[in-house]
């Protein structure tokens, strides 16, 4: 005698469901791990751009300054350059010797070797 055997309808919903629901999970990670990477790459990209922000910002700053300082007003206001010729009187002339030693500072009353 041969024997039938028989499937049931819940072989025939659950085997086809359960590859379904496999290969939709499997898509939804990739999809996923590819949407996390997306958002690395343009966060990365923001905080490139805040980087050069704070740059330019910093010096626009030190520009504003040095605009607003009271002697480059008064060199405006007088028509004078930054360029100053030094007073003879005022300059110190410092000579050079032999070899180059550490300069020492000491108390009065030490003894230099």
């Amino acid at each position: 005698m041969k024997h039938i055997h028989k499937r049931s309808i819940f072989s025939f919903l659950l085997i086809p469901s359960a590859i379904v629901c496999f290969l939709f999970g499997i898509f939804l990670i990739v999809w996923l791990r590819s949407s996390v990477r997306t958002v690395e790459y343009s966060i990365a990209s923001l905080d490139n751009m805040r980087l050069e922000a704070i740059k330019d910002r910093k010096t626009l700053m030190a520009e504003k300054a040095s605009l607003l300082s009271l002697q480059s007003i008064r060199n405006m206001q007088e028509g004078k350059s930054n360029l100053v010729f030094p007073d003879r009187v005022k300059v110190i002339y410092v000579k050079r010797e032999g070899q180059s030693i550490p300069f020492r500072a000491s108390l009065k009353g030490r003894r230099f070797r």
